[in-house]
């Protein structure tokens, strides 16, 4: 069994199916199970052998394979736990054919026909010999030129914790034949965490993985600026940066703000994933001539998932505009450094609260960034900031109700919020 180690969003599903994609260019057999949608199941045998099942029904012009398979699956409930007996031809098999005898004598194994114990646990031991060989047999299917059949499983951290458990137990006595390899996605750390959650705390569950996983790769996680350079590089968001004033200026932009993002929240890869999607689909949805910042719209997702309350006022009250600026610093406006452009962008904040027909007064927003200013020596490097954030401000076009944009966006924002963003 071998294991690719790497926390949440950090890339576990892309490398295995990019592997799995590999082996296929290749011209090699492989399997692939989520853990996690199957976790359902009274049985974690039954999911494996349903994937099993669905690859080897592509082999009908081999009937020595096709025959020893069938005879793997009539030891299946033999094996399978006693409560997922009726399951198995409801659920997972559908029409798979179970020996009756096999059937009646899982049935049995928790009532009081079986006389005795010591019966009912040859009677598992001799299902478990004739499956583990039939279905070595079976495996004859693989390519003349494929040793093994590799069998990924991903997501198996997320599962409840018994289900992770007895995937692994199931995998380690069930499938320990050759030619058959498992190649487990897991966060190792997370995942034994699940395991001290059921034997108690004092259980050293890294240890307990140990017992099963022969080799172990930890993934090593890309440097996140260059990974959100590669992600906004869609032909989308080129395609509208390219056609506004400041577009290579802005994308730049957007890539600095939202590694300070990652960094201030503490994103993963897929994290960046996703508010990346929810962006795109934002933007996708507003014409290019109407000013609304990629950057702006970032940080207001951001604010909206990181703290949905502050960002609820916010929609409602443009007077605590500073306090959306601190919440997004972490600090203390007056001791807290500004990453690059973020006086722009706290600017636009500011700015999208002008509404000239309600005769908005912003002076009370402005006045502590001016103090700020003022108080500062002027080589500190908050000065440049700040100074783009008054000027930005101050100089409102008349002609411009910049409360409409401020509209705009949170009701693209929370329309976009009702979407599900698959993991």
């Amino acid at each position: 069994m071998f294991a690719i180690d790497a926390p949440w969003g950090g890339g576990k599903t892309t490398f295995i199916k990019l592997w799995q994609q590999f082996l296929k260019y290749e011209g090699k057999e492989s399997l692939y199970l989520n853990a996690w949608e199957s976790d359902f199941a009274e049985d974690p045998l039954l999911p494996m052998l349903s994937v099993l099942d669905d690859w080897l029904a592509t082999q009908s012009g081999k009937p020595a394979i096709k025959e020893a398979w069938n005879k793997a699956k009539e030891c299946a409930p033999g094996i399978i736990k006693a409560t997922a007996v009726a399951a198995v031809k409801a659920a997972t098999f559908g029409a798979l054919d179970l020996g009756k005898e096999y059937e009646k004598l899982a049935s049995d194994l928790t009532g009081d026909a079986v006389g005795s114990l010591v019966d009912s646990f040859n009677v598992k031991q001799k299902s478990l010999a004739k499956f583990k060989h039939q279905l070595s047999v079976a495996l004859d299917a693989l390519p003349e030129d494929q040793a093994n059949l590799i069998i990924f499983v991903d997501e198996l951290d997320r599962c409840k914790p018994t289900y992770a458990i007895e995937v692994l137990e199931r995998i380690k006595h069930l499938f320990d034949i050759d030619r058959l390899v498992f190649v487990l996605a897991v966060n190792r750390d997370q995942l034994s965490k699940s395991i001290q959650g059921v034997y108690g705390p004092s259980f050293d569950g890294l240890n307990y993985l140990k017992r099963f996983i022969d080799l172990d790769y930890s993934l090593r996680i890309p440097d996140r600026k260059a990974y959100i350079r590669v992600k906004l590089q869609q032909q989308d968001l080129q395609n509208h940066f390219a056609k506004r004033l400041e577009g290579r200026n802005e994308i730049e932009t957007v890539v600095n703000m939202l590694f300070w993002l990652c960094g201030r929240f503490d994103y993963t890869l897929r994290d960046i994933d996703q508010l990346i999607t929810r962006l795109r689909l934002i933007i996708r949805s507003i014409n290019k001539r109407q000013d609304l910042y990629a950057v702006v719209l970032l940080c207001m997702l951001v604010l909206r998932q990181e703290d949905n309350a502050l960002y609820q006022r916010f929609k409602l009250d443009v007077s605590c505009t500073n306090d959306v600026i601190a919440f997004l610093l972490e600090g203390d406006i007056k001791t807290t450094p500004l990453p690059k452009s973020f006086g722009t962008i706290c600017g636009w904040l500011i700015k999208s609260g002008y509404d000239e027909d309600r005769n908005i007064d912003l002076d009370p927003i402005i006045a502590p960034w001016e103090q700020l200013k003022d108080e500062l020596a002027q080589n500190d490097p908050r000065q440049r900031e700040l100074t783009n954030l008054i000027q930005f401000v101050r100089s409102i076009d008349s002609w411009r109700n910049y409360s409409d944009l401020r509209g705009m966006a949170f009701n693209r924002i929370e329309l976009i919020s009702q979407i599900d963003i698959a993991d």
